[in-house]
């Protein structure tokens, strides 16, 4: 088997690259050849990405929830996709919460070498990918307005000074959702449409799948100082694993149109994403990624079917 291995030298404070030996030699206790290769951009980790399809077994890369997101735009939009291996490095790391990955380096190595995989599903916005979340209105868009010097030298503490802005002034977005045929109207601050348990770091929803082939949508009600105190009950009962259905609507859906003005600005993954209306589809089972498992090889995370 052979694999190459893709690393932000931006994220977590550098210390990918001061442990790349380390790296490449624990990988050749299950890969025969190994091809070691820094992104200079999130482009270039994208373009990257796609060249790999097709020309290695496995695809390891170390990064946040931004550069999966990269990975999995390129890798999702081939035909034929390399197991992918990840070695979290970021800020926020929601991605390996849900999937139980250490941010040890030594640990998350561990999972790689063990070699168990899952399928995992991937959403669709459009001609865009994303791996977890596509979210819409207040805080959304905190994770790539933060400056990525800031999150170096504060870490989570940088999404918070960011996020003052959108306390003050939470934003409301006029939407309408097409979903099971149905056509439903909503003046919300915060929509998500999840693949996730987590967002920002908070544990929220509880109940999330992975690879269900189904999404969680949360529409936030309007409500006191423009519904900001519904995003905080959000969070807060999520967080004891129950959905307040007072102050959300909420659905399960594969498929799901939205439409909202034309200038509206998407979140997909922390990333800025398309503009405007879109079709967000559940492309079921579409990557398949190294998970933890336990000495029975049941995997750790309950997230998986």
């Amino acid at each position: 088997m052979n694999c190459i291995f893709l690393y932000n030298p931006a994220s977590g404070k550098g210390k990918i690259k001061k442990r790349l030996n380390y790296i490449k030699n624990t990988l050749s206790k299950k890969f025969d050849y190994i091809e070691v290769y820094e992104t200079k951009s999130a482009e270039d980790t994208y373009q990257k990405s796609i060249a790999v399809c097709g020309n290695y077994d496995a695809l390891i890369f170390a990064g946040g929830d931004g550069t999966f997101n990269d990975i999995v735009c390129g890798v999702a939009s081939q035909p034929t996709r390399p197991v992918l291996g990840y070695i979290p490095s970021g800020t926020a790391n929601d991605i390996a919460k849900n999937l139980k990955i250490s941010r040890n380096i030594k640990k998350a190595l561990k999972v790689i070498v063990a070699g168990e995989t899952v399928f995992h599903d991937v959403g669709k916005i459009n001609d865009k990918f994303f791996i977890y979340v596509a979210a819409l209105g207040t805080f959304s868009s905190i994770s790539y307005r933060t400056k990525q010097k800031l999150k170096k030298i504060l870490g989570r503490i940088a999404y918070a000074f960011d996020a003052v802005k959108d306390i003050i002034r939470p934003s409301v977005n006029r939407i309408m959702i097409e979903i099971d045929n149905r056509k439903i109207t909503y003046e919300t601050p915060l929509l998500l449409v999840l693949n996730s348990t987590s967002i920002g770091g908070f544990p929220f929803n509880r109940s999330g799948h992975l690879n269900d082939g189904f999404f969680e949508v949360m529409v936030v009600r309007k409500g006191v100082h423009k519904g900001f105190f519904n995003i905080i009950r959000l969070f807060i009962s999520g967080l004891f694993g129950f959905i307040n259905k007072k102050t959300i609507s909420y659905y399960k859906a594969s498929q799901i149109k939205i439409e909202i003005e034309p200038d509206t600005q998407w979140c997909i993954d922390g990333e800025a994403g398309p503009v405007g209306t879109v079709l967000i589809e559940n492309l079921h089972n579409h990557i398949e990624i190294f998970i933890p498992v336990t000495r029975n090889k049941k995997i750790r995370s309950k997230n998986f079917k």
